[in-house]
């Protein structure tokens, strides 16, 4: 006899705002450090947490990884290549998620904790309803706290939306579709530490009420996990940390002379890395024996260099705090110069935007497509959801002067080229009034701060070039900030070593009337509402200056399309037409693409569309499909073929397949009485329909001079 496993499973269920929202663990994942199932409505995963007890020392930083699978299954699809049928790499959807998931709960680890973190996200159940971001999230806080890793707080997560008026918590993708917001929010009951958001040029009002409602459903979201998490007697895990100590520090700042530190301000980015790197030269010379030591763990090549830059870090901190001095000597509110060209000369590309700030430049192109040119989304959350804007982003390592090759879009290349998608969104014109699918790829030619901001500039300013009648032009800015704990500064437009050094990158997109886009992350544990109000208010200054420098370069889209971009034409046909334009086995459609090299896209009202490369083609595809559904009415003229000859008339040929009977007594005014003495077999004779029989079809011709 086999006894039966007992299994204690513990959960906690309540209604978030009209759903089902749980949590349980003890049954699924017993080998993980922690594991936890999270469920809202009837999307849930599973998020375990494992940490490494043995890392390598030699590490100066925290390895997390969110390992967020694709899971077919969980939306009750095969899904999969043709030929494999199995998850593959993970959709970009499923890159997003991983990421959104890390953004929030990196900054809760310990300072310089080494131990290799891995977070697995495993959807169990999708409901094409409700998105598997929160779930994640609020999974891989309880995992961690779980797994008895330390962290410093749980982390919670809320979606808001925004329709006809009202505020909806968690919004399914059809209220999110019908509404103009999706802001994603995380953080601890007490401060926000990660915003994603894309909107169709919401106000501030609202915007910031969102904050707070979603502030309020996350703290009541961390009180419920704590409340979850006093059921367990949880061990803290012992962690490694490799990080100078104090006194290190002290002995660095004490071999240094302040003129060396000096020179750091103002200076270029070249200029900065110089300068920092004479100045970790000089440390390790003065370390030169403790080096040597082998003995010594105190003082390590990996220490010695993080303490160089906590004191590098720290001095252009205090500078910003105290005297309001940025690396570059620009005020805190100050953009850096500006540079916006479109065309560039090139004239095979549909739409050029060059945008440049300061250091930063991003090379924005814009390619026009046939409405068939759809990228179709078919992933575990979605099914076959048809895309006709596409915006990528590639950032090659020229860019930062790094000596690397491309192996494909990273993931942060995919979530920069989906931010600024999400910003220029709303603003794409209808299939209705701009038929072409659209694909802009931004290439980073040079990196020094919020490319993905710049890139949506240089689409913007592409777009117009192509003649794509934009709703609105978008600009973006990148925000940053430097808190001691009590007094804070905002910057605007940060560079790079800003960003490093700083405490939060805040992204802001929108146009003159409101935000499209929004997306932040922070060093810190969490910002406070009324900082986070700030930074909008002084981002949508700085966002509108940079907005009407860019329209002095172009100020409203093109009239005219490239002369190398597709012609669309639009005709209206029957269903039964279209039959017949499509023929047998797609015999005559391929013969009509095949030979004018056009493409064509039928909708189901019958629009037909085609594109082509130029007029000429487009116009004989068009009679090719008008001969395809050409069907004989009486009083058409028409050149047709004998096809045979009797005595009592001529069979014409009239094309489609189709065929009539010419009457001796309408060949002519006089008697004829021999055909074959006037006309052959394959002579071309101009006719005119004079009846159609309704019961078998036959037509009738009289021939015309």
């Amino acid at each position: 006899m086999i006894n039966k496993l007992q299994i204690n499973e513990i959960s906690k269920s309540i209604l978030w705002e009209g759903k089902q929202f749980e949590i349980k663990t003890g049954k699924l994942a017993s080998q993980a450090d922690g594991s936890v199932v999270v469920k809202i409505g009837d999307t849930s995963v599973l998020a375990t947490a494992v940490i490494n007890k043995n890392p390598d020392e030699n590490k100066d930083f925290m390895p997390l990884t969110i390992d967020c699978r694709e899971s077919f299954y969980a939306g009750g699809k095969i899904g999969g290549a043709l030929y494999i049928r199995r998850e593959g790499r993970p959709s970009e959807q499923t890159i997003l998620t991983a990421r959104l998931t890390d953004r929030p709960i990196r900054p809760m680890f310990p300072e310089g904790m080494i131990n290799d973190v891995v977070i697995a996200i495993t959807p169990l159940s999708v409901d094409k309803e409700n998105g598997i971001g929160i779930p994640s999230i609020i999974g891989a806080s309880l995992a961690i706290n779980l797994a008895g890793i330390p962290f410093e707080s749980e982390v919670g997560a809320v979606k808001i939306g925004y329709k006809d008026g009202n505020y909806i918590i968690n919004p399914t993708y059809q209220e999110v579709k019908e509404g103009i917001l999706e802001l994603t929010l995380a953080g601890t009951k007490d401060a926000i530490t990660m915003v994603e958001c894309s909107a169709n040029e919401v106000c501030d009002e609202i915007l910031l009420e969102a904050f707070r409602i979603g502030q309020e459903e996350i703290r009541k979201n961390c009180e419920l996990q704590n409340e979850f998490l006093k059921n367990f007697e949880i061990e803290k895990k012992e962690i490694i940390t490799n990080k100078p100590s104090k006194e290190l520090i002290e002995k660095i700042e004490n071999c240094l002379k302040i003129e060396e530190l000096n020179k750091l301000i103002p200076s270029s980015k070249k200029e900065f890395n110089n300068q920092s790197e004479i100045i970790k030269n000089i440390i390790f010379e003065n370390f030169k024996n403790e080096l040597e030591d082998e003995n010594n763990k105190e003082i390590t090549k990996i220490k010695l260099g993080s303490g160089v830059f906590k004191v590098i870090k720290n001095f252009i901190r205090k500078k910003i705090l105290e005297e309001e001095k940025r690396v570059d000597g620009r005020k805190l509110d100050q953009i850096r110069p500006l540079y916006c060209e479109t065309g560039l000369g090139n004239n095979r590309i549909h739409g050029i935007g060059l945008f440049q700030r300061g250091e930063t430049q991003v090379f924005s192109a814009t390619t026009l497509g046939a409405p068939g040119d759809i990228l179709l989304v078919d992933d575990m959350e979605s099914d076959a959801i048809e895309q006709r804007f596409m915006h990528h982003y590639n950032m090659p390592g020229f860019s930062t002067n790094e000596a690397k090759s491309s192996r494909g879009a990273s993931r942060r290349e995919i979530g920069h080229g989906k931010l600024a998608e999400k910003a220029l969104e709303a603003m794409i014109p209808s299939e209705e009034d701009f038929p072409y699918t659209l694909r802009v790829v931004s290439e980073v030619f040079s990196c020094n701060g919020s490319t993905s901001m710049a890139s949506v500039c240089a689409t913007t300013l592409s777009l117009m070039d192509a003649g794509v009648p934009i709703k609105n032009p978008v600009s973006g800015i990148a925000m940053g900030l430097i808190t001691d704990g009590e007094k804070f500064k905002i910057l605007t437009d940060i560079q790079g070593v800003e960003d490093f050094t700083g405490d939060m990158d805040f992204k802001v997109a929108g146009t003159k009337n409101g935000i499209t886009a929004l997306q932040m992350d922070m060093k810190i544990k969490g910002l406070s509402l009324e900082i986070i109000k700030q930074a909008i208010q002084k981002a949508n200054t700085a966002r509108l200056d940079i907005l009407d420098f860019m329209l002095q370069t172009i100020d409203k889209p093109n009239e005219e399309l490239s002369i190398y971009a597709p012609k669309i034409t639009k005709i209206k046909l029957k269903a039964s037409q279209i039959r017949e334009v499509i023929g047998s086995g797609g015999a005559n459609i391929n013969e009509i693409t095949k030979e004018t090299g056009v493409k064509i896209d039928f909708k189901e009202d019958g629009t037909t569309i085609i594109t082509a490369k130029d007029t000429k083609s487009g116009e004989e595809a068009i009679k090719m499909i008008q001969e395809s559904i050409w069907s004989p009415e009486i009083g058409q003229i028409i050149e047709g073929k004998i096809t045979r000859i009797e005595q009592y008339g001529l069979f014409v040929d009239i094309g489609k397949n189709k065929s009539g009977l010419c009457h001796v007594k309408n060949i002519g005014k006089s008697f004829v009485s021999d055909l074959k003495t006037m006309y052959k077999e394959g002579q071309k004779i101009r006719v005119k329909i004079i009846g159609i029989d309704d019961n078998n079809g036959k037509i009738d011709l009289r021939k015309e001079d």
